[in-house]
């Protein structure tokens, strides 16, 4: 992992921890560690493209998950705090997490089926988030449709990629 890896991963995760921990106040700081992240980019373009295109379709997911009853945030449909939240990781994609595109698929979205659900559970955890059904359900319910989810994005990404 290159020095510019760690710096993401470690950005990212100051503004997921900002997240849980100061909710709204945490916006400014984290957007501070987005543009941070977007500064320190090797592939600015292909990262503005994912901001632009995959943004909307992870925004759309987490409100179809609210409507659907599968969690709940102070504000409906989300705050914007998880909007900052998933810019930034949406910033990993190409810099710390570009390993998952690079397992089969079916290992990408199972590590992601099995890894993203315990992030929200440390969400509602920390009280930012409800999950409105019995943990187990939620773990196989949130954790197909984010997975499956979030490989679309891989899938757009790497398709972008190739037209470089």
């Amino acid at each position: 992992m290159t020095l510019r890896s760690i710096i993401n991963f470690a950005l990212f995760q100051g503004v997921w921890f900002m997240a849980l921990l100061l909710e709204q106040k945490s916006i400014l700081p984290a957007l501070v560690c987005v543009a941070l992240m977007m500064y320190l980019s090797l592939q600015r373009r292909q990262d503005v493209f994912l901001l632009v295109f995959a943004l909307p379709i992870a925004l759309t997911f987490e409100w179809l998950a609210t409507a659907l009853n599968l969690l709940s945030f102070k504000e409906a449909p989300f705050p914007f705090w998880l909007v900052v939240l998933w810019s930034a990781l949406l910033l990993t994609v190409n810099t710390s997490m570009q390993f998952l595109q690079k397992l089969p698929w079916y290992l990408a979205w199972l590590l992601c089926a099995v890894f993203a659900p315990a992030s929200y559970f440390a969400g509602a955890r920390f009280e930012v988030l409800n999950i409105k059904l019995p943990l187990w359900q939620f773990w196989i319910m949130y954790g197909a449709g984010w997975a499956s989810m979030f490989l679309a994005i891989l899938i757009l990404n790497n398709r972008m990629l190739a037209k470089k």
